[in-house]
């Protein structure tokens, strides 16, 4: 019998002979504007260089904070980093171009957010005394306050480093000080009264800091915070002119 006669085979070929070619897919050019794109926009030189500066100095305040400048190696900033050796040398060619630079930089984080939060607090109609307390407890309690105090008083420190470490302080505390009586003032306390409100707020929450170093009680602190905001308000109302009476 010959294939023509073979029903089954002449079955098997109809049916394949009936079905629908499917459907070629369309490929994408990869000019297409429309096509998503395969890989994130490559950052610049600059871009990647401010980063391993910034990783370089990050991890430099924690080495500081946890094992003071006198524990500070370049090696396990470099580590801590994920960045080689040479690429910590070539940024800092120093361990002190390094310190000099984390001084700057913790500094200019500082002035940015006490400024901000300044400018806030006058704009905002707020109670500033609020505002001050929180603020010198973000700087005082953090990390920035310990790394300043660690470099300044280590006796590995060099003269030079000391000195410069003092007028990073000098000049971000007194701006910000600055910043803190204009807002002060603008709510309507007197110059002189502002200027004694701010100085001791800072020194309580800077004692108080400084306590913090044998004697960690973050309840007790914020108890005494809560005690002082009471006490300098009474003292503000007290020392503001009372309004004079009319008689009748």
């Amino acid at each position: 019998m010959s294939n023509s006669e073979d029903p089954k085979l002449n079955s098997r070929r109809a049916a394949g002979s009936s079905r629908t070619p499917a459907p070629r897919q369309k490929l994408r050019s990869r000019r297409d504007s429309t096509a998503e794109p395969k890989y994130a926009p490559r950052r610049t030189q600059a871009e990647r260089s401010e980063t391993t500066r910034k990783q370089l100095m990050d991890a430099a305040v924690k080495l500081i904070r946890q094992n003071g400048f006198g524990g500070l190696r370049t090696v396990e900033v470099a580590d801590l980093a994920g960045v080689s050796r040479g690429a910590l040398m070539h940024h800092f060619p120093s361990k002190h171009e390094l310190v000099v630079a984390v001084l700057t930089y913790v500094n200019e984080v500082t002035f940015t957010q006490s400024t901000r939060r300044a400018q806030s607090a006058r704009h905002d109609g707020g109670d500033p005394i609020d505002s001050i307390i929180k603020d010198a407890q973000d700087f005082f309690f953090g990390d920035y306050f310990f790394i300043e105090l660690a470099i300044g008083m280590s006796d590995e420190s060099t003269r030079r480093l000391k000195r410069e470490t003092q007028q990073f302080a000098r000049q971000t505390r007194f701006s910000i000080e600055a910043t803190w009586l204009d807002t002060l003032i603008s709510s309507g306390i007197p110059e002189q009264l502002a200027r004694d409100v701010l100085a001791l707020t800072l020194s309580v929450v800077r004692g108080f800091s400084v306590r913090m170093l044998i004697e960690n009680d973050p309840e007790r602190f914020s108890r005494l915070l809560a005690v002082w905001r009471k006490i300098v308000r009474q003292h503000i109302e007290d020392s503001l002119p009372k309004p004079s009476r009319k008689r009748t």
